[in-house]
C-alpha cells in the first residue's frame, strides 16, 4: 500500500482529508475511527459562536475564567460549552491532560520544561511560551505526570 502526504493551503486548517480508492473504503473508515479515538476531538467555539472541531493534540490547556471553560491552542482561544471541569478532566485525562490547579488542565505534550518552586509549586513553560503554575493541592497529579512521561531528574531542563 502506498501512502502519500501532500499539503493544501486552500483547505480549512481544522481538517485532515483521507483520499482512498473504493476498494480500500473499509480500511479508510477504520483509519478514520482509529485517528478519532487516539487523537480525540472537542467542539470549540470562537467569540462569534462559530463551531470548530479541534483535535485535542492542538489544545495546550483548558482554563476556567468566570465560570466559563476556555481552550487555549498555539495562537487561539476558544470557548467550551456544555460541560463541567470534572467531566472535562475525566474525558481528557486518558489523552495526556493533567489538572495542575483548580482552574487549569494542561496537555503534557506541550510542556517544554518545568521548575520546582517554594511551597511545592511547579512553574511550567509551554512550547508556545505560556507560563502555568501548579498549586500545592495538585502536586500529586503533577508528580504523576512527571513519572508517566519519565521526566524524573529533568527539573529545569527541556522535557
Amino acid at each position: 500500500m502506498k501512502i502519500v502526504y501532500c499539503e493544501n493551503a486552500k483547505m480549512n486548517h481544522y481538517e485532515i482529508r483521507l483520499v482512498t480508492h473504493p476498494k480500500n473504503i473499509k480500511l479508510a473508515k477504520l483509519l478514520v475511527s482509529q485517528f478519532k479515538e487516539t487523537i480525540g476531538e472537542v467542539e470549540l467555539y470562537d467569540e462569534y459562536k462559530n463551531k470548530y472541531p479541534v483535535s485535542l493534540l492542538t489544545v495546550y490547556y483548558f482554563e476556567i475564567v468566570d465560570h466559563k471553560i476556555y481552550a487555549y491552542t498555539e495562537n487561539d482561544v476558544f470557548r467550551l460549552y456544555g460541560t463541567t471541569m470534572a467531566k472535562l478532566k475525566e474525558t481528557v485525562e486518558p489523552m495526556g491532560f493533567y489538572q495542575i490547579n483548580v482552574r487549569t488542565i494542561v496537555n503534557v505534550r506541550h510542556v517544554l520544561y518545568y521548575k520546582k518552586q517554594r511551597g511545592c509549586r511547579r512553574r511550567m513553560v509551554l512550547d508556545n511560551k505560556d507560563v502555568l503554575v501548579s498549586s500545592r493541592r495538585y502536586r500529586c497529579g503533577f508528580d504523576k505526570m512527571i513519572e508517566d512521561k519519565h521526566f524524573i531528574g529533568l527539573e529545569n531542563h527541556k522535557i
